[in-house]
């Protein structure tokens, strides 16, 4: 269903009448990126995905910094009369995650965030991360999405993704290629890593559970996330043996123990 947040409207899928727990995806995800893992939670969850702007049926609404997506947020709870929520967030939906928690504690129960970081600490890390993300606007522009995938698919943090079944990797792909040029170009000129306000200096003010999630063979986000939680005064750090960046499609009956553990 479709539901609106001031001038936007958001994709959401609602299920379940227990305690609520809201899935933000990754870029080039949907809120479907998660349907192997909501499967396998008990009933006494209420599990509610939204698709990110630029992303599945949200589409193209205009590029959307993560403040005024935190701010859509607060609006999209507030429609489905939700206070408070436990919020999951993966790679750049935790990031999204993260940074709605920071400006929105209130409506936080508890955060989950796999693969996630609090951005970039230095000026010069956030340029250097905006002109890498501007080549990848100029590919999705000039060459389209499927040029684009290919090489996306490529990167090393995806690297795990080959050990997938041939059915999970199709679905994957199908869902990296449904999107559009632009949606994905909004996406990168809003939410990129480079855009975003870096958290680092006030993860101590932070004074809600946090579980952080990493695999163990993703080695970039394990030194950032345990360096997190050397900063978080209430966090909790788990690393699943052998996964890589996307841990709920790796593993996701060990991924799916750790959230249900620690929600309920």
């Amino acid at each position: 269903m479709y539901v609106k947040a001031g001038r936007r409207s958001y994709w959401i899928e609602d299920d379940g009448k227990g305690t609520p727990l809201l899935f933000l995806h990754g870029f080039t995800g949907t809120g479907k990126t998660f349907d192997s893992t909501i499967k396998l939670f008990p009933d006494s969850l209420r599990t509610i995905t939204i698709d990110m702007p630029g992303h599945g049926k949200t589409g193209e609404i205009g590029p959307v910094t993560m403040e005024q997506f935190s701010k859509d947020l607060a609006l999209l709870l507030d429609e489905l009369k939700l206070s408070k929520v436990h919020l999951l967030g993966y790679s750049m939906g935790g990031r999204a995650a993260l940074t709605f928690a920071m400006l929105y504690p209130d409506y936080i129960e508890t955060v989950i965030l796999e693969s996630a970081s609090p951005g970039l600490q230095t000026t010069e890390q956030q340029l250097a991360r905006q002109a890498k993300d501007q080549t990848f606007i100029d590919q999705l522009q000039k060459k389209g999405v499927e040029s684009f995938v290919e090489d996306w698919e490529q990167l090393p943090l995806f690297k795990t993704q080959q050990n997938l079944s041939q059915t999970s990797r199709q679905l994957i792909k199908e869902e990296r290629l449904s999107h559009t040029a632009q949606g994905l170009s909004q996406s990168l000129k809003g939410m990129g890593t480079g855009q975003q306000p870096s958290w680092w200096s006030r993860l101590t003010e932070l004074e809600k559970r946090i579980l952080l999630i990493t695999g163990s063979k993703d080695e970039k986000f394990v030194e950032l996330n345990k360096e997190m939680d050397a900063l978080l005064p209430y966090s909790t750090y788990i690393e699943v043996k052998g996964a890589g960046h996307t841990v709920h499609m790796e593993e996701p009956k060990v991924f799916a123990k750790i959230v249900e553990e620690f929600v309920i």
